[in-house]
C-alpha cells in the first residue's frame, strides 16, 4: 500500500494473518522475513527503506454477525540489513578491516559503513525483530483495514438538515505556494 499523504510517498506492508489458516507472523520471524524479502525485491526494488514500514494484523477471532473481524495489530520498527549480503551483493559501502588486536578484543574483524539511501528494497536480505515493535489502537487498526480494503467503511447517515447545495472544492494546492 502506498501512501502518499507526507511529504515523500510511504510504502506501507501489511502482512494479514486470518483466523483458521496456519501460518502466523507474530509467533516466528522466519515466515515474516520470507514474506518482507519477497515484497522488498518483487515490489519495492528501489524504495528506501526509510520509507516503508511494516504492520502484521492478526484476525483473533472471525468476523462475526457484523462482517468485522477483531484484529491484533503491530507495527515493526525493526527492519534489521543483513550486512554480509549487502557487502557480498557488491553494494556502496566502505569496509574497513581491522588489526589482530582489535579483532581479538572485540570480536569485530571489519567495519563496514554506508549511506543510508543504498539501503533500498531489492539491495540484500532484511530480518525483523519485535523488540520494539508498537501495538496499533483500534483507530488505527481500523484505519489500515480500511485503507487496505480489509473491509469497507460503514455509511455515514445523512445530516437531517442537509442541504441541497454541493459543498465547495478545496481549492488550495502546493503550487499555489510556488
Amino acid at each position: 500500500m502506498i501512501d502518499r499523504s507526507g511529504t515523500f510517498a510511504r510504502a506501507d506492508i501489511v502482512l494479514v494473518r486470518r483466523h483458521g489458516h496456519e501460518a502466523s507472523f507474530l509467533n516466528g520471524n522466519i515466515g515474516r522475513d520470507k514474506v518482507l524479502n519477497r515484497i522488498l525485491i518483487n515490489d519495492l526494488n528501489g524504495v528506501r527503506l526509510d520509507w516503508i514500514r511494516l504492520f502484521v494484523l492478526h484476525e483473533k477471532t472471525p468476523a462475526g454477525a457484523a462482517g468485522r473481524p477483531d484484529f491484533y495489530a503491530i507495527e515493526i520498527k525493526d527492519i534489521v540489513l543483513d550486512i554480509d549480503d549487502y557487502v557480498a551483493k557488491g553494494n556502496p559501502c566502505t569496509v574497513r578491516r581491522r588489526n589482530l588486536i582489535w579483532r581479538l578484543f572485540t570480536g569485530v574483524s571489519q567495519d563496514v559503513s554506508y549511506w543510508s539511501g543504498h539501503i533500498v528494497g531489492g539491495c540484500a536480505r532484511f530480518s525483523t525483530s519485535l523488540e520494539n515493535a508498537r501495538q496499533l489502537d483500534n483507530a488505527e487498526i481500523e484505519s489500515l483495514s480500511l485503507r487496505i480494503g480489509l473491509f469497507q467503511a460503514e455509511p455515514k447517515p445523512a445530516p437531517s438538515n442537509a442541504s441541497t447545495r454541493p459543498e465547495p472544492r478545496n481549492t488550495w494546492s502546493s503550487s499555489s505556494y510556488h
